[in-house]
């Protein structure tokens, strides 16, 4: 990794908070470069625009700041049912633990707030949400060939379903600030979708 990549990296983990708590339209370049320690003018030296900071925040957040969270769901000497159990069951002990319940989920937040107006983001927050959803499949088509889920599934269908119906548990959670809604989720995917 270049020293561009570090430092920009460096950047992002610094001031992701804001932007998490507050939102793309409500975090401003001055408060994500002082949550960075950085000049506002330095900001543009990593950083196309604030657009691209927030590409950037994404895969960061995806693929460093959730990096083990998502690898439960590959490891193989874990059942694949209970790998995704516990890769939810792990969210919402987070939530609960937590005020994560008022800030969602970053990738969903942004999903909703900017994709529809940024081409950038919308491909952004598309791709890990594919990914996301391959993960789980991935689980499910495992469990199927073992026997110990319903061959009458469609495991793409179903990991659909399942990640959609989370993003909007989590959307109904920041809403009412309460962890009731992730809980109920949890409990129907284990009770019933996981059957």
């Amino acid at each position: 990794m270049d020293k561009k990549t570090i430092k920009r990296n460096e950047i992002i983990n610094k001031s992701i908070g804001i932007m998490y708590e507050k939102g793309y339209n409500g975090a401003g370049v001055k408060e994500l470069t002082d949550a960075a320690g950085i000049p506002k003018g330095s900001f543009y030296n990593y950083f196309e625009s604030k657009e691209d900071y927030g590409k950037e925040a994404l895969y960061y957040y995806y693929y460093v700041l959730s990096k083990d969270k998502f690898n439960i769901l590959l490891d193989q000497n874990i059942n694949p049912l209970e790998r995704i159990k516990l890769f939810y069951g792990g969210m919402i002990k987070g939530i609960s633990e937590g005020t994560k319940s008022k800030f969602g989920c970053f990738i969903g937040n942004l999903t909703q707030e900017i994709s529809c107006n940024s081409i950038i983001i919308q491909e952004v927050t598309k791709e890990i949400h594919a990914g996301i959803v391959i993960k789980i499949q991935e689980c499910l088509k495992e469990a199927r060939e073992k026997n110990i889920l319903s061959k009458e599934k469609d495991v793409k269908e179903l990991a659909e379903f399942i990640v959609s119906s989370w993003q909007g548990a989590l959307l109904r959670t920041k809403a009412c600030n309460n962890s009731e809604p992730v809980e109920n989720f949890y409990k129907i995917l284990t009770d019933i979708l996981l059957k």
